[in-house]
């Protein structure tokens, strides 16, 4: 499989709909991100309302699941936008949506999805607080009270102290749950382009279509996506590193030039991620391909 002609087939669909997908790409994060809040505002109020740790913790995982299964459903629609895009068929921003107008075709695989990624986040928060307490042996898991909210309010060290403590075990975790995550559904990231294409395949076999479609891919996919991204995926993380150093003072030329920054850190981003999202499909209608030519070779 030549990563030279994918790329070639990846820039010709890339300059052809960047601007629709970037346009499509921002809103549906910025619909994810609404209903997603909408989801998840009853945590607030439990919190507000104190309610016990036990009840806290469950309609947090609850609702938190619901939330990953709507995003999964926006995902769905967006791969087979891009699916379509690489096939040259028309498209539109509706297929965002097609995921929601009835149960299937995205319904059994967003739900099977979402139970593997809740499945990795308790693996991933079980590795997190093992490590954590092996550095911070005094941490404490539970959920604070408004009395100990209260008084560590009046403490600003030991607040300042927990605080610090509780983004490093947020951000191990999440670190922990990448890492996992793309060991692991790599192998079944042609699930949605399957189940468009198969829509009566069950779960079962989808994930075992993917996983056998990604045997000795799933290397070639990581470079291909890396490729991809390339400059504008270098552009951004340095935008982003430079933005970082830059005083954040009001109304001065330094703070122009962070937005100009901003700006272009904003663009180049989108454009490395639209790029990488690509990958997928034209890397998915390759192997197709080739296995169909294999196929009539042997008949």
């Amino acid at each position: 499989m030549d990563t030279k002609r994918l790329m070639v087939k990846l820039n010709q669909i890339s300059s052809q709909n960047l601007g629709k997908i970037m346009y499509a790409l921002l809103f549906m994060s910025i619909l994810d991100t609404l209903v997603s809040f909408v989801i998840l505002s009853p945590v607030m109020r439990m919190v507000q309302n104190g309610a016990s740790d036990l009840a806290l913790k469950t309609g947090t995982f609850l609702l938190a699941f619901l939330a990953i299964c709507v995003w999964l459903t926006f995902q769905f629609g967006f791969a087979i936008m891009l699916l379509q895009m690489t096939r040259r068929q028309n498209t539109s921003l509706g297929f965002i949506f097609i995921g929601f107008k009835r149960f299937n075709p995205a319904g059994k695989v967003t739900i099977s999805f979402g139970i593997l990624l809740a499945l990795l986040a308790v693996l991933a928060r079980f590795i997190a607080k093992f490590i954590f307490l092996r550095i911070y042996p005094d941490f404490s898991f539970s959920t604070p009270s408004i009395e100990d909210l209260q008084a560590a309010s009046e403490n600003t060290d030991l607040l300042a102290q927990s605080a610090s403590q509780t983004l490093l075990f947020i951000g191990l975790f999440l670190l922990l749950l990448f890492i996992i995550a793309l060991f692991v559904l790599i192998r079944f990231v042609f699930v949605f382009q399957l189940h468009f294409d198969n829509p009566n395949m069950s779960v079962i076999s989808l994930f075992r279509k993917s996983s056998d479609l990604m045997h000795k891919n799933i290397l070639r996919l990581i470079f291909f996506a890396l490729r991809a991204g390339g400059k504008q995926l270098i552009i951004a993380i340095v935008l982003a590193a430079i933005v970082n150093f830059i005083p954040g003072e009001k109304f001065s030329g330094l703070s122009v030039i962070s937005f100009l920054l901003n700006i272009a850190y904003f663009v180049n981003l989108y454009t490395a991620m639209v790029r990488i999202y690509l990958t997928v499909p034209v890397l998915y209608e390759e192997i197709l391909s080739l296995t169909e030519r294999t196929e009539e070779i042997q008949i």
